[in-house]
């Protein structure tokens, strides 16, 4: 298992918290983040690696 961290932004950009997954891999990690997105501008990062930015859907 892999460690991963999902950071969610608020409109203003500032990080309004975090959740550490465990997963096996970067799409295991990304299927997370997609169906826990609820539309938020989010990252996903391993360790020190970026795997992914889900944008902020417009209202």
């Amino acid at each position: 298992m892999k460690d991963y961290r999902l950071y969610v932004f608020d409109r203003t950009g500032h990080i309004r918290g975090v959740t550490v997954l465990n997963c096996q891999d970067d799409e295991e990690a990304m299927a997370y983040a997609a169906a826990h997105s609820e539309g938020r501008t989010m990252e996903l990062w391993q360790r020190d690696r970026q795997v992914r930015t889900f944008a902020r859907e417009e209202d």
